[in-house]
């Protein structure tokens, strides 16, 4: 795990991988990027569904687009009472597995392309807000940022405590796809049962994602930190509301790398 530095060939051929959880606007820097300076901007979340919506789950591709992820969260559900829209925590489970598959094969499948072609330039990889689940930030060896690392500058958006309520807010008036790291999930699940007087197929499935989300931003918060120490940089909020052009970002990209080494 080396200091990203601007000799980087992520750097260098200006790919950049964008980690942070939903709501930092990962999705909003990369399509600026691609509207504005003619990036290619992969989306790993609409990667996911073009894995996930095959067969029997076909229908759930029309209208799903980078900019409606909708259906994925749709696909994924909330475990609770069925009268108000929930389903089986079983059958939660299993959908949650089954997205850990599919994140982890798209995320792969971008670092793909540019092993196929090293000297692309210009990319954006909008990664899933759930990849900080699947990696271990402190394993040298860890198979998803060893792979991103080697073919990005990994960049974590980095959330002040302010913002926090409001990220709970847009999640609660729109949600969007999540998914816990499954130990992690039964934890929450058993705590919630514990404190509900429900039935488990009683349970408000709202009341259970509120109490999950929030559990949640602490957990990811952590690790983001982490991969950002051990595997790239960090940018804040106050700077990416600043950045309007790729050649912004990549001022501040290259300050924070500055700023990294010298501190290390």
């Amino acid at each position: 795990m080396e200091i990203p530095d601007i000799e980087t060939p992520g750097f260098q051929f200006k790919r950049i991988a964008l980690l942070g959880m939903s709501g930092l606007g990962k999705t909003f820097i990369s399509q600026n990027l691609f509207k504005n300076d003619n990036w290619s901007h992969y989306s790993v979340d609409y990667e996911i569904g073009k894995l996930l919506f095959k067969n029997e789950h076909e229908n759930l591709f029309e209208g799903f687009t980078i900019d409606n992820l909708t259906n994925l969260s749709n696909f994924l559900g909330k475990p609770g009472s069925s009268s108000k829209g929930g389903i089986p925590f079983s059958e939660y489970v299993l959908r949650q597995r089954l997205h850990c598959e599919a994140e982890k094969e798209a995320t792969l499948n971008a670092c793909s392309l540019i092993e196929k072609s090293p000297d692309l330039s210009k990319m954006v990889c909008d990664t899933s807000g759930s990849i900080c689940e699947l990696v271990n930030p402190s394993d040298k060896e860890d198979k998803l940022l060893t792979s991103l690392s080697r073919n990005f500058l990994i960049i974590c958006l980095e959330a002040p405590d302010s913002i926090y309520q409001v990220l709970i807010d847009r999640f609660l008036a729109k949600p969007k796809p999540m998914y816990y790291e499954e130990n992690f999930l039964h934890s929450l699940w058993q705590t919630f049962k514990t404190g509900s007087t429900d039935t488990e197929d009683k349970i408000n499935p709202d009341d259970f994602m509120i109490f999950g989300y929030k559990a949640l931003i602490e957990r990811r918060k952590a690790i983001y930190d982490m991969i950002a120490k051990n595997w790239g940089i960090k940018l804040n909020f106050d700077i990416l509301r600043s950045v309007k052009t790729a050649a912004d970002l990549m001022e501040a990209v290259q300050s924070e790398i500055e700023n990294k080494v010298k501190n290390q």
